[in-house]
């Protein structure tokens, strides 16, 4: 008889442990644990501050093309005769 591997291997990553089962004192809280919540909002905040970032880009560019208006060109109108 011979063994077989099937399937990964794998290893767990203890995030708490409690005396009991789900219940109970906590013995072992893993301080590096950061939960799926949490990455996504920090996503979606990052997310919105390049969104802001867009939004005050287009106004300063407004802004310069306003206050710095092109002459108008002598030689626009040359070709339409």
């Amino acid at each position: 008889m011979t063994l077989i591997e099937v399937g990964p291997r794998f290893c767990l990553n203890p995030i708490k442990i409690f005396s009991a089962s789900f219940t109970g004192q906590t013995l072992y809280e893993n301080p590096l644990y950061v939960s799926p919540n949490q990455v996504r909002a920090a996503e979606k905040r990052k997310k919105a501050g390049k969104y802001a970032n867009k939004i005050k880009a287009k106004q300063r560019r407004k802004m310069h093309e306003l206050s710095n208006q092109l002459e108008p060109d002598e030689f626009a109108d040359m070709w339409n005769e």
